[in-house]
């Protein structure tokens, strides 16, 4: 207690000194008694660390040392206590997941499609991009129809068809390949 009684100026005008002493005089202890609590030291050690940063965040001052002591210990149980219940939840929620059943290619297939879609997206966003012949031209196209019916459509002729389409598919290709 003699050793926070020369370091409480220092710890409530946060010089780093004074709390690097704080830091070693305590943590161990600290630790020791947040692994009776939750049983993993290394658990522990991560509580008490967090503690000692979120005090140095806080206005809190400590007008004696008994009432800093104090705060720690209180804190590194409270603190304890809710990561036994965080990690409790989270260990219920991961065996919720565990329980309910998936097809094995339910991933694999959400996956893909959602790809799939994605890749459309981009596609169609390039589309609207395109000159507005080149843009009919490939619009006909991914509707199914031949280069002729297209010319025949539009009123050209099938070369003009085939330039537009391939100076569109490749301004496509271009913008769609780093997608």
């Amino acid at each position: 207690m003699e050793e926070l009684d020369l370091i409480l100026e220092g710890i409530n005008n946060r010089e780093e000194k004074s709390w690097k002493q704080l830091y070693t005089i305590c943590y161990k202890a600290l630790c020791t008694y947040s692994e009776t609590i939750v049983n993993n030291f290394d658990d522990a050690k991560d509580i008490v660390q967090d503690l000692f940063i979120n005090i140095w965040y806080t206005d809190t001052r400590f007008p004696t040392s008994r009432e800093l002591l104090s705060y720690l210990y209180k804190s590194t149980y409270r603190n304890s206590l809710i990561f036994i219940r965080d990690k409790r939840n989270q260990n219920h929620i991961l065996n919720k997941m565990k329980q309910e059943h998936y097809p094995e290619e339910f991933p694999l297939d959400f996956l893909l499609k959602t790809v799939q879609i994605e890749i459309i997206r981009h596609l169609h966003a390039y589309i609207e991009k395109l000159p507005p012949m080149q843009k009919r031209i490939i619009k006909l196209s991914i509707a199914g129809l031949s280069g002729k019916e297209i010319a025949a459509k539009l009123g050209i002729s099938i070369n003009t068809v085939k330039v537009q389409k391939s100076r569109g598919l490749k301004f496509l290709r271009k913008h769609l390949k780093n997608k």
